[in-house]
């Protein structure tokens, strides 16, 4: 009982924190721009002399008298700056007008000479908008100034401070002119007075600011188009998610405690059985050669990651460069990966219809290779396609339920021809391969974009792709298969006698997952990719806020970033088979959790390249290590029987989990600044560690290894489940 509840009183404990936290941020964040609040109000104290003057789009202020004012009208100069610097960029109506509104009192002379009323406007140290105001003395009077937004208006990057400068100097009345009985009723004194927001004169004082979403900066009044935004103005304290961790350091203290009894130290990779024989690369044949398995299978997974890579990294910068709202950046990655989280329906299918004289699963490979370059052919007939982000949007879908066929066919694959002892080992060159497929579409295709264009890089894929397809083109899984189907060969149907049955099938995967350790599998997959909410975020940091290119970011994310991922993989290999793979989970997600944190609340820093490059390289590089042994473990808890179609499944609830991520994109990044948007990825990370937690990796194996269990699948011996 005690165990059930102290993870349940750590959730509880940060959705108070959330709570508190959204209450403590919220005034601050009504004090910045936005598109719904777009009026500046004027603040200040009463005497400008000894005190400031302020502005910030809130109405809700106060001041002492209603006005600021100075006991004299010579050298008059000061400065209304906003209350705190922009937490997040501002986006200006290119067509736009800024109108102010003021109201003044000034008791000066109006025939000594001086200099008349000088309104500017700045950014910082930079007058964008000046004007001078010749007005009458001795009376309010309200002031009307309209701004058209130039070029160098329409962009303010966080932490620029908008501010109003106000300068006049003119000598005090004169004797002469004190005799006016409207001044001498005024006691003829030197006053300059600048009228707030709240005065009691009747007086409009504010500005109304044409604010718009990143999305819309060239001035369109569609309102679809407005809906995307950059990231929203709301902050959270670190300090508010500090009992969330303090709990979970004590609660993994407390797992470390009773490493015996949550299987901490349990290696997950297969022991290589000595009866299973040696890998031959001799042959010619997928089962005859191993040099022949590693070499179809990594070209395989290089095809996957190539047109991935491209897409959601070197594609995505350039969309985000060219104003595109994170909303519409995450939409396409969620139609992106909704085949993926419905992937383990393919799995019955190509077990049930199969064509075994040109092999069980390379026909399935090659039809899906066709489409996917059928369908990149096809991305080239979509006209500007960084202005129709839809439909690249759903091109990108039917690519990828082609891609995650060739998947499916291709861990089937690895299943029939792969000797016991390995698999692991090649399964960790199958990602690597897939991780270099995404250097190459993400880091070199990125390198090429700004000069190829979209389309001239959807063109040079096209050509890889298809000598990547000779590869299962001319090789057999089996000797005597048919190359092409009007070869000749003479490979025995050993398929054909099979009963590839859906109902026998649908009846061994309920055995499977009837395991507690099954089910708790799929919690994990699902609870694995929440934090990819920060994916579409990172490139409108790096490129919009920061000033990186897209050229550089790219480089970075498609090439560093993933060798960074590779080496996770290898190395979290290696730490699993030495301390245990849910150790290695349960403290590389904890540990990644602190650096994301760390690098959220290390705003100051976020101008230096260098310290960019290293915390983001040690979260990839953490998270690598993490991901792997998540692998190794729901690969664990697979039964042999349907091993194919049930890691599938994990897989597919994987994705499932990244469309979550993606789509909690929106509401969550509409709402806070960049740095609480780390903290939140943090803390979703940390949702592993409860997923894995309670997982027994010996279950399966215990329990379905029985003689009852082996009869349950009798019916089915021969048939394979796939990928």
């Amino acid at each position: 009982m005690a165990r059930r509840a102290l993870p349940l009183a750590l959730v509880l404990l940060m959705l108070f924190s959330l709570t508190i936290g959204h209450v403590a941020g919220q005034t601050e964040a009504d004090k910045q721009p936005s598109p719904e609040r777009s009026t500046m109000y004027i603040w200040g104290d009463s005497g400008l002399d000894t005190g400031d003057c302020f502005n910030h789009f809130s109405s809700e202020g106060e001041t002492e008298v209603g006005f600021g004012e100075y006991e004299d009208t010579e050298n008059i100069d000061f400065s209304c700056p906003l209350d705190d610097a922009l937490v997040a960029p501002m986006h200006l109506d290119s067509g736009g007008v800024i109108s102010f509104k003021f109201g003044f009192l000034i008791q000066s002379s109006e025939t000594s000479g001086g200099d008349e009323l000088t309104l500017s406007f700045n950014r910082g140290g930079e007058v964008l908008a000046s004007q001078e105001f010749p007005i009458p003395t001795f009376s309010d009077e309200q002031l009307t100034w309209q701004i058209e937004i130039t070029e160098n208006m329409t962009y303010w990057e966080q932490g620029s401070v908008p501010e109003l400068n106000v300068q006049f100097s003119k000598p005090a009345p004169t004797f002469q002119e004190c005799l006016d009985p409207n001044k001498a009723i005024a006691q003829c004194e030197p006053k300059f007075r600048i009228y707030y927001s709240d005065n009691n004169e009747g007086l409009d004082v504010g500005g109304t600011f044409p604010i718009v979403n990143a999305s819309n900066q060239g001035g369109s009044s569609s309102d679809q188009d407005s809906e995307a935004l950059s990231v929203g103005t709301g902050t959270l304290s670190g300090l508010v998610f500090s009992p969330w961790f303090i709990g979970l350091f004590a609660f993994v203290g407390f797992i470390s405690l009773n490493r015996d009894r949550f299987q901490m130290g349990m290696v997950l990779e297969e022991e290589e059985d000595e009866t299973s024989g040696d890998s031959s690369s001799e042959g010619e044949t997928l089962v005859d050669s191993y040099r022949a398995r590693v070499v179809t299978l990594c070209a395989l997974y290089v095809a996957q990651g190539i047109p991935w890579g491209f897409i959601t990294i070197a594609f995505l910068t350039f969309l985000a460069d060219k104003g595109v709202g994170a909303s519409e950046l995450a939409l396409m990655l969620t139609l992106g990966t909704l085949p993926w989280s419905v992937k383990f329906l393919w799995g019955p299918v190509i077990d049930r219809f199969q064509y075994p004289s040109m092999g069980r699963r390379r026909p399935w490979i090659l039809l899906a290779q066709s489409g996917m370059i059928v369908v990149l052919a096809s991305m080239m007939l979509i006209p500007n396609p960084e202005e129709n982000v839809l439909t690249m949007a759903w091109m990108f879908l039917v690519y990828n339920i082609f891609t995650s066929l060739q998947d499916v066919s291709t861990d089937a694959l690895a299943v029939d021809v792969l000797q016991p002892h390995e698999i692991e080992k090649v399964n960790s060159y199958m990602f690597t391969a897939k991780s270099v497929g995404g250097i190459i579409g993400g880091a070199g295709l990125g390198l090429v974009i700004g000069t190829l264009g979209i389309k001239g890089t959807i063109l040079l894929q096209i050509p890889i792709l298809v000598v990547i397809m000779l590869v299962p083109l001319l090789m057999t899984e089996r000797p005597g298969e048919k190359r092409f189907p009007w070869s000749e060969g003479d490979a025995e149907d050993e398929v054909s006698s099979e009963e590839r049955d859906f109902k026998e099938i649908v009846a061994k995967i309920k055995i499977a997952f009837s395991m507690r350790s099954a089910q708790l599998g799929i919690l994990l997959s699902v609870v694995m990719s929440l934090s990819f909410f920060l994916i579409p975020v990172l490139p409108l940091l790096f490129v919009r806020e920061l000033g990186w290119s897209v050229e550089q970011f790219n480089v970075t994310k498609g090439g560093f970033i993933l060798v960074f991922t590779m080496l996770g993989y290898l190395a979290g290999g290696q730490l699993g088979k030495r301390f245990g793979g849910k150790s290695v989970i349960i403290y590389g997600a904890l540990f990644t959790a602190l650096t994301t944190a760390l690098w959220g609340m290390s705003e100051s820093m976020w101008s230096n390249g260098t310290f960019m490059m290293v915390m983001w390289s040690i979260r990839t590089f953490a998270w690598g290590l993490v991901t792997i042994n998540i692998y190794s473990l729901v690969m664990r808890v697979t039964w042999s029987e349907v091993g194919g179609t049930q890691f599938t499944a994990y897989m597919a609830m994987m994705n499932l989990s990244s469309i979550i991520g993606y789509q909690l994109t929106d509401p969550i990044s509409s709402r806070f600044d960049y740095p609480t948007l780390f903290l939140i990825a943090a803390v979703l990370e940390t949702f592993v560690i409860f997923g894995a937690l309670f997982i027994d990796p010996g279950e399966t194996r215990r329990e379905l290894a029985t003689p009852s269990a082996a009869n349950l699948g009798e019916n089915s011996n021969g048939s394979t489940s796939t990928i």
